[in-house]
């Protein structure tokens, strides 16, 4: 009797153990794979931002596009001298004005970059605040709007090292001759990477303007984790040609490698599981039948000389 309860305790805590193991299993996958799916839900938040943009372009006047590029070519045309503060400071810089925020501002966006070799689309956001970088890249204030324009030089930032969305984390892959693509209503512009460099946060000489040249720049933190410096990849216009940016985004590898790895390895882990749970199980039927056969089996008795 007292060992059939010890089997049958021993059977509930054997449960258990398979339970919180599966359990543990289950939470090691989300761990992993979670920055990838978030990722690819803020991913298709963003396309589809950007689909109710462009869409809304669509049915804007002529008129209209060009009253609303006018003003940020008056804004810029009005800017002298670097008032660039760190981005990921607050309260580094100077006051905004009301009219910046005006300014190309359609339901809170402004336009979007893409950077085809690190799978980069992103809406542009006016300023750089907190609530600016969670969502996607921000323009940093009192720089140029980037809708192109020789003397000017637009910033634009974004965090690296996000959980939910990779924004600007793959930046350092980027090298001289890359390009990226900014589009802001119905004008897209091609920059290609010509200076690459890392500086303290108050090491801004690295962004003036010239005059006879177009700039962008893109900013992000870096070392990874540390963020003691900024990484500044600066890029300067080139002639853009319809489907430029199609070409190289067609070289791009459809599958997230990491996803496939982790999920490679974890179908792995749950056929080694299964198989030993498999072989313990014959193992253990095996036995029950030997136990069963030697207690069916009776021992023969010798014969008595009397």
């Amino acid at each position: 009797m007292k060992m059939a309860k010890a089997k049958k305790r021993f059977k509930l805590s054997r449960k258990f153990q398979n339970l919180l193991m599966l359990l543990l299993l289950v939470l090691g996958i989300g761990i992993l794979v979670y920055p990838d799916i978030a990722n690819w839900y803020n991913r298709n938040q963003h396309d589809a931002m950007h689909q109710e943009h462009n869409a809304n372009v669509a049915i804007m006047a002529a008129e209209e596009i060009e009253y609303q590029l006018n003003r940020a070519r008056i804004f810029n045309d009005n800017l002298t001298g670097i008032h660039v503060q760190d981005p990921f400071v607050p309260g580094s810089g100077s006051v905004r004005s009301a009219e910046y925020y005006s300014i190309l501002n359609f339901n809170g966006l402004m336009g979007r970059i893409e950077i085809p070799k690190i799978e980069v689309s992103l809406p542009i956001f006016h300023g750089t605040g907190d609530d600016v970088l969670a969502r996607g890249a921000g323009h940093m204030e009192n720089t140029p709007f980037p809708i192109g324009g020789y003397g000017n030089h637009a910033i634009i930032t974004a965090h690296t090292g996000m959980v939910n969305m990779r924004l600007f984390t793959d930046l350092y892959r980027l090298t001289y001759g890359d390009r990226f693509f900014v589009q802001v209503l119905d004008k897209r512009i091609a920059y290609e990477v010509d200076f690459i460099i890392e500086v303290y946060p108050h090491e801004i000489e690295v962004l003036v303007s010239y005059e006879d040249r177009d700039l962008i720049t893109l900013v992000t933190c870096t070392p990874y984790a540390i963020n003691t410096h900024r990484l500044l990849v600066r890029g300067t216009r080139i002639d853009y040609e319809p489907g430029m940016a199609d070409e190289i985004e067609s070289v791009i590898e459809p599958l997230n490698l990491r996803l496939v790895i982790v999920m490679g390895f974890t179908l792995l882990f749950i056929l080694i599981i299964l198989f030993y749970r498999r072989k313990s199980k014959k193992a253990a039927k095996d036995e029950a039948h030997r136990r069963k056969a030697g207690q069916t089996t009776k021992p023969a008795r010798r014969k008595s000389n009397d």
